[in-house]
């Protein structure tokens, strides 16, 4: 057992975007409470300790909406359901 949250993300050599969100749908090793989802984004270069979530930064609204892109890109090329599916 992992005894984490519930998430999905993506990475690259700058950036880490972390979507935890809030169901632990049944998997092992998943924290099985309830929680308001919520989105993460660590700017690695600056903060490789990942402290600070820039997420809600203005300066990264671009950076993030890129990287959600991507990731639900990769989702649907891997037949990966968005959960849930209405995630922006």
């Amino acid at each position: 057992h992992h005894n984490v949250y519930a998430h999905y993300g993506i990475r690259t050599l700058q950036h880490k975007l972390i979507y935890y969100y809030a169901d632990a749908l049944g998997q092992l090793g998943a924290i099985d409470e309830t929680y308001e989802p919520e989105w993460e984004l660590f700017d690695l270069a600056r903060d490789r300790y990942e402290l600070h979530n820039v997420y809600a930064d203005p300066a990264y609204a671009d950076t993030v909406r890129q990287l959600k892109d991507e990731l639900h890109r990769l989702q649907a090329a891997v037949g990966d359901e968005r959960y849930p599916k209405d995630v922006d």
